[in-house]
Parts: C-alpha cells; sequence; structure tokens
C-alpha cells in the first residue's frame, strides 16, 4: 500500500501529503511488526525483509517530515544514494527468495530494478527513468499483493489457492 501510494506521487498521480503517513504506518511499523512475529516464528528471511523494508519506509518518511518543517533538506544525492543501497539489498533478497517460488524473487527483483532506476535518476536529473522506476515498483507492489492475497488465503484456508511458481534455486525456504 505505501509503494502504491509513494509511486502515484511520484507519477504526479496523487499528491504528497498522503505518502508520509501511510509509509510510516503501513509501509514501515505493520512490516517491522510482521518483522518481529516472523523472527518469533524462526524465519529469518522474512525477518530480514520486512524489518529492512519497513526501516526504509520509517526512513522516507522522515525526510519529507523534516523537509517540511525545515529541520534539514535531504539532497537528491543522498536520496539517490538511500534508493540504490535498497536496490542492492532488495536483489540481494532476491537470491535468497528464489528458494520460495517464483513470485517472490520476481517482487524483489522489481523493486531492485525500481528503486535502482529511481536512484540513478536522482543523480542524473532523469525525470523519466524516475517514473519508469515507479511503473516497476506498481508491478512490484502488484505481486506483492498477490503473494498476500495467496498466503492469507492458505492460512484461512488451509490450502494453497493461488499459484506461486516453483522455486528457481534448491535450499531449504521457510515461511512460504
Amino acid at each position: 500500500m505505501a509503494t502504491v501510494i509513494a509511486q502515484l506521487a511520484h507519477l504526479g498521480i496523487l499528491e504528497q501529503s498522503p505518502v508520509f503517513w501511510i509509509g510510516a504506518v503501513f509501509g514501515g511499523v505493520v512490516q517491522v511488526i510482521a518483522g518481529m512475529l516472523s523472527w518469533a516464528d524462526g524465519d529469518d528471511f522474512h525477518f530480514l525483509v520486512y524489518n529492512a523494508f519497513g526501516w526504509y519506509w520509517i526512513v522516507q518518511p522522515g525526510f519529507l517530515l523534516g523537509e517540511q518543517l525545515q529541520i534539514f533538506a535531504v539532497s537528491d544525492g543522498a536520496r539517490g544514494t538511500f534508493a540504490i543501497s535498497f536496490a542492492v539489498l532488495a536483489a540481494v533478497f532476491a537470491v535468497a527468495g528464489a528458494a520460495h517460488n517464483s513470485v517472490l524473487p520476481f517482487t524483489l527483483l522489481c523493486v531492485a530494478l525500481g528503486l535502482g532506476l529511481q536512484g540513478i535518476a536522482l543523480f542524473a536529473g532523469a525525470s523519466a527513468l524516475s517514473a519508469a522506476g515507479s511503473v516497476v515498483l506498481l508491478v512490484a507492489s502488484a505481486a506483492a499483493a498477490y503473494m498476500g492475497i495467496e498466503k492469507f488465503y492458505w492460512r484461512t484456508l488451509g490450502r494453497r489457492v493461488l499459484p506461486l511458481g516453483p522455486a528457481w534455486v534448491g535450499g531449504a525456504a521457510r515461511g512460504q
């Protein structure tokens, strides 16, 4: 939800104001809680992914708040470095995610590509790259929502309803 709202704001379809609270609460706090619950369940993969991107979504609205309150400004270079750092992290997570199913690494690779494009756009001042990154991140959001719906059905109905595809690599995946 946070990524969809933020990307629609980046594309000029929505205003920036909802990005702060939706990003901080749904993107940040909710994901950090999900990460902690995954840790309690012994699922290190989802603990790391949820917490990393949960804190990403706590920092991003912090950038907006700091600028709005004129406490500090965040340069395009700093934003670009932040986006590219998380693009690399998503790519690293995609390798481990490939042991789960097909949709998870696809989602993480879309996150990596989308954030990478947006990070490069901030350094290059290329709005077309930023828009392309937003579109790729909307695809990632759709894939993440698909996985969330599948997990909800699996947990509530006790059976798999939506196909996630085979794992791309062998491994001992947990918390599928």
